[in-house]
């Protein structure tokens, strides 16, 4: 399990069709490459999260098309298909007391390991007490 803090980037943006492809192509259009990225939905504007691979020139960029953005520190763990990967994870941090407050994955290659984001309440912390923890079995392929 490969565990990293990393800057996440939050945008709000209207709740229509086509508003999350804009962005996409705004970042496209500048060889910014998104990692991992979630959307969750309200009654008028979407809460787009996003993990890419240049945080700074994204913030700017998103910042220059009109955007308000919210950055924040998010725990990133690489880690491959196994049961009980979750109850390990959410365990740890539970006897630590640290909270998750919220999580998104994003979609693995082939025969990579996937990421899962995870908001904590102590970020640091959270990423030394994960990068201890052994791995999980893995499922057979």
């Amino acid at each position: 399990m490969i565990v990293d803090i990393q800057r996440q980037l939050s945008i709000a943006i209207e709740n229509q069709p086509g508003r999350l492809g804009q962005v996409g192509r705004l970042l496209a259009g500048l060889n910014i490459h998104i990692r991992a990225f979630s959307v969750i939905d309200n009654v008028e504007q979407g809460m787009v999260r996003l993990v890419t691979d240049n945080p700074v020139a994204t913030r700017e960029i998103l910042l220059g098309a009109g955007l308000p953005v919210v950055e924040a520190e998010v725990i990133v763990l690489e880690m491959r298909d196994g049961v009980g990967n979750l109850a390990l994870v959410g365990e740890a941090l539970a006897a630590a007391d640290i909270n998750i407050e919220y999580g998104y994955a994003s979609t693995a290659e082939i025969g990579r390991p996937a990421k899962l984001i995870l908001k904590t309440t102590h970020p640091i912390a959270a990423r030394d007490l994960l990068a201890a923890l052994p791995e999980t079995r893995q499922e057979p392929e």
